[in-house]
């Protein structure tokens, strides 16, 4: 008889044990060891000055934008944009350098990142017709982060006696400048930009007064 009451009293403490601990589990927070990532709140100014202090001399943008040339040229419907900050190059033909930050609405990010898209081959198209600035021009960054859109061709610039090889290391290796940069604010750098093959319709007879400059 005592065998038996010490064989039910032994069942009935290891049940309690078993709920005590699924109960604590339940309580526990589940964890995957990563720190939360802070939501950023910063305006579209900030963060291109936060951009423009990390990449010091490999930032090149020295022309505030206008409005008129963010709606005009760039097609960008101003009411849905929250704040936005824009900068080129003074000398735009030939040192095509661009930074523009946006902070857009729900629901434009996506109308956004194509506008700037489209702007941008207009730019790979001059640089390829002129050979001007191409290398950089192909590094060109465009982030999409939440409600955050940019365009970036920033970097210093190789040398023009250099290799082609070698320009293009030159400038891959500032463009990565640039993604430190934007990962130091949103934590990674994933670049959207596309870049259409070069058809090689272009030559230097054709007219290009259509074809618009970054720089005012």
């Amino acid at each position: 008889m005592k065998k038996i009451l010490a064989f039910i009293l032994a069942a009935f403490m290891l049940l309690a044990a078993v709920a005590c601990t699924a109960k604590t589990d339940s309580n526990t927070e589940p964890s995957d060891n990563k720190a939360d990532t802070p939501a950023v709140t910063m305006t579209a100014q900030e963060i291109l000055d936060s951009l423009k202090k990390s990449l010091g001399s490999s930032w090149a943008s020295d022309t505030a934008e206008t409005e008129d040339r963010m709606s005009g040229y760039y097609g960008l419907d101003m009411s849905q944009i929250e704040s936005w900050a824009a900068e080129s190059n003074s000398m735009s033909s030939l040192n095509m350098d661009c930074a523009i930050v946006l902070q857009v609405k729900d629901g434009y990010a996506e109308d956004a990142a194509k506008l700037l898209q489209q702007s941008y081959e207009q730019t790979l198209s001059y640089a390829r017709m002129y050979n001007m600035d191409l290398q950089r021009v192909l590094q060109a960054r465009l982030f999409v982060n939440g409600s955050y859109v940019a365009l970036l061709i920033e970097g210093e610039q190789g040398g023009w006696e250099a290799s082609d090889e070698d320009q293009a290391k030159f400038a891959a290796d500032e463009a990565a400048k640039v993604d430190s940069a934007w990962s130091e604010i949103f934590g990674s750098a994933e670049n959207s930009i596309i870049i259409p093959a070069d058809s090689g319709n272009m030559n230097m007879d054709e007219d290009t007064d259509d074809i618009p400059m970054l720089g005012g």
